[in-house]
């Protein structure tokens, strides 16, 4: 607009320009005309009486038709200026308007009112023109019925003639006889409008919208009109550019969002139930469906629906198995394509009715894969037909996708690896009863026996000692079972820390075998962290250590010594018994047995056992486990002030 308002505003000074010239010059050449007349050609008539009469009557009839006109042109211009300044003063009313309101819906009806009164037109309205799709939505009206917006919104363009010269020729377009146009719709004809004009709303070249403005009296249309509804159709198209680049930054933050959020819930457990309800939950929050399934994979045959959120549950659970191929589920899963119905009731591949009884329209299923690995479906479903109907509401879906098969990877992987850590605990369980338990019943079982030929051969001294040796034996092994489950029991039971944990057993060791450990606790150990397992798994060499104290070192005092070497932390059970040539271990039993089960635990969590025993000067062990120093530690020394 800048431009042409510099051209109209020229051509308005080059006017009055002239008008100031004429009232000077025409005066005067008319005076001077009149006086050569006067004088050279009717010198005696004119100088009579009715000659002077005539003379001045002419020349005053003369002044009255030049002032006429002088006046008219001079009111017209006024007019025109004025109308220009109404229009400019409409066009920075929309620019505040665009400045103020943040919706488009409310920028765009708030130009239409001030269009229509500037331009003192009867009717209007505005459509969004979609060039991906081709077609044109109204998105505000004023003083057109209904009915007729309903026939033309989103109608293709190719099939509106006006709508589509205005696209292509980004051009105005100018109807002043409305009924004699064979390219306006019969419908505007029978709505009453008589004169119409439809300009482009166009930014960067490109139309986005159009404006149409019509009256129901024949109008005449002038080129300061058109003018200016290429003006407004610029600041327009712009503000519909801007809400575009809008919307779509807010649909990217959208998808970021979802998928964070569903990252973040993938992440956060390996329980698989918990896993999949949460992830179900947000994935129905952030698409506006109003349910969501899981089907899981069995045997690579058939489809087991493993979770179900949203409404009508009882429906979905219908039939919860499918066999490879076998419905949209199994499709899914045989094809590795996702499917999109968005009229179920007609759709023949979906087998569970009362999902379309409660009134379900949309249903849309994807692959989860993972290393081209089916592991399930996703199926979400909407009660709307028009949920999900646009490519970039599917678009966060196959990031949703890839974090759930992933997460469902994990847990999986998880389930496999305890698994395989509770068949290595029961082998090393099952060693160190074969070590400890089961020797010590097959000695009883054999004493046993002996003391029966005793008694039957009346042999009651040396059947009475044997007992005695056997109640001695019966003792141990009650205070091994007893120790054994004490030891399970704390290392199942870890809430206040491994080094609380330890306190609380060593108490309880003490009371049933009355050897003092002393717990020493070294600068800087405290603050490291191992992992839940390897915690576990020191707690349970830590026991063993001790028990062998209890058993074989014949001492009443031992000790427990944490500290920390950079980036390991080092325990030492060490005792002042009777020890042991590491050098020449028997070939069975004690303790060749319980140290190997010991380097196996703390090689299992990446760390070194050693033991150091001389006889009859005491043994230490000592375990090395990779750890790390906790995150508090690094806060509380980055942050002195607070």
């Amino acid at each position: 607009m800048g431009i042409q308002d510099k051209h109209q505003g020229k051509r308005q000074f080059l006017t009055f320009q002239k008008i100031k010239w004429a009232t000077i010059v025409v005066p005067v050449v008319l005076l001077a005309a009149l006086d050569w007349v006067r004088h050279n050609l009717f010198f005696a008539p004119l100088h009579s009486l009715s000659g002077f009469i005539g003379t001045y009557l002419a020349l005053g009839t003369g002044v009255a038709i030049f002032s006429y006109a002088i006046f008219g042109l001079v009111d017209r211009l006024q007019r025109q200026n004025n109308d220009r300044n109404r229009q400019l003063q409409a066009l920075n009313d929309i620019a505040k308007v665009s400045a103020a309101y943040p919706g488009l819906d409310d920028v765009l009806r708030a130009s239409l009112d001030t269009v229509l009164s500037t331009m003192k037109a009867e009717a209007g309205l505005i459509c969004l023109v979609d060039l991906e799709k081709e077609e044109h939505s109204v998105v505000c009206y004023r003083n057109i019925s209904p009915e007729f917006v309903r026939r033309v919104q989103h109608a293709k363009i190719e099939d509106d003639p006006i709508a589509l010269e205005v696209v292509r020729t980004a051009k105005p377009v100018i109807i002043e006889r409305v009924l004699e146009d064979p390219r306006v719709a019969e419908a505007a004809k029978q709505a009453g409008i008589k004169s119409a004009i439809s300009a482009p709303l166009k930014s960067e070249g490109e139309v986005n919208g159009i404006l149409a403005i019509a009256t129901r009296t024949e109008r005449h249309f002038v080129d300061a009109d058109r003018e200016f509804l290429e003006g407004i159709g610029g600041q327009l198209g712009m503000a519909i550019r801007n809400a575009v680049l809008f919307e779509q930054t807010r649909l990217q933050n959208q998808e970021l969002n979802a998928l964070l959020s569903v990252g973040k819930v993938a992440t956060s457990s390996l329980d698989a139930d918990e896993l999949l309800g949460r992830s179900l939950d947000t994935i129905i929050e952030v698409t506006a469906t109003d349910a969501a399934e899981i089907w899981l994979m069995e045997n690579d045959e058939a489809l087991v629906m493993r979770c179900h959120r949203g409404k009508h549950a009882e429906a979905f659970l219908e039939q919860t198995r499918f066999q490879v191929g076998d419905g949209i589920p199994g499709m899914v899963a045989r094809d590795r394509q996702a499917i999109m119905v968005h009229d179920l009731a007609s759709d023949t591949r979906f087998k569970r009715q009362k999902v379309v009884d409660a009134g379900f329209h949309t249903f849309y299923a994807m692959p989860l894969l993972y290393h081209d690995e089916v592991l399930g479906v996703l199926a979400l479903a909407a009660l709307s037909a028009d949920c999900l109907s646009r490519q970039r509401q599917l678009s966060p879906l196959k990031g949703i996708g890839e974090w759930l098969a992933l997460a469902i990877e994990n847990t999986r992987l998880y389930r496999q690896v305890q698994d395989a850590a509770i068949l290595s605990e029961r082998e090393r369980i099952a060693r160190e009863m074969h070590d400890g338990m089961a020797q010590l019943l097959g000695y009883i079982n054999t004493q046993t026996i002996a003391v029966k030929k005793f008694l039957s051969g009346e042999r009651l001294t040396e059947a009475h000692e044997e007992l005695t040796r056997m109640e001695e034996v019966t003792r141990g092994l009650y205070d091994d079972v007893r120790e054994g489950i004490l030891g399970l029991r704390t290392a199942a039971r870890q809430s206040d820390g491994l080094i609380g944990a330890l306190k609380e057993y060593v108490d309880r060791y003490t009371e049933m075998s009355g050897v003092q450990v002393d717990i020493r606790v070294c600068a800087g150990a405290e603050d490291t962290r191992l992992s839940p397992a390897a915690e576990i798994q020191l707690m349970r060499i830590i026991q063993e250590a001790l028990t062998n104290v209890r058993k074989h070192s014949g001492t009443t005092e031992a000790s427990v010594t944490f500290e920390r070497l950079e980036q390991d932390l080092k325990v030492a059970i060490a005792d002042d018994g009777r020890g042991f040539e590491p050098a020449h271990l028997p070939a069975t039993g004690w303790p060749r047995f319980g140290l190997q089960t010991m380097r196996e635990r703390a090689e299992a969590t990446g760390g070194t056992l050693r033991v150091d025993s001389v006889p009859g000067k005491g043994t230490r062990v000592e375990i090395q486990l990779p750890a790390r120093v906790r995150v508090e530690t690094f806060e509380h020394q980055s942050s002195p002030g607070g």
